[in-house]
């Protein structure tokens, strides 16, 4: 999964990937972004946002689909999160990188992070 997501280290300055419970984090000047594939009852793959806060506290948080469509991006269909099959967790993981570097520079833009405070949660 780390793979998909390294132009996030390689071109955005990020560190990472890390390992979390559920997936992998990358750690970015006052964003960190998790991806998470959890198994279970529905498989999904979920992209979030973080920003951070004094002392690297997790603040407001959003969905990559919630701030793909925000920030005109495209669909939110371009990132669905669904992924019964092994296959299809490949194929939504490819959709949310895609996403995410389509994203990104609106994001690390000055004021970027108004877009994740209007949507968070």
């Amino acid at each position: 999964m780390g793979t998909a997501f390294a132009f996030l280290v390689e071109d955005a300055g990020f560190s990472g990937p890390e390992r979390t419970l559920h997936g992998v984090a990358f750690h970015g000047e006052g964003l960190d972004i998790e991806v998470w594939c959890p198994d279970g009852h529905e498989p999904a793959v979920y992209t979030m946002v973080f920003l951070i806060g004094p002392g690297g506290v997790h603040g407001k948080w959003a969905p990559l689909d919630d701030l793909y469509v925000a920030a005109g991006c495209g669909p939110a269909q371009d990132v669905p999160e669904s992924a019964p099959t092994r296959r299809a967790t490949l194929k939504r993981v490819h959709q949310h990188a895609a996403g995410l570097r389509r994203l990104l520079p609106k994001l690390l833009a000055p004021g970027g992070e108004e877009l994740i405070a209007r949507r968070g949660r």
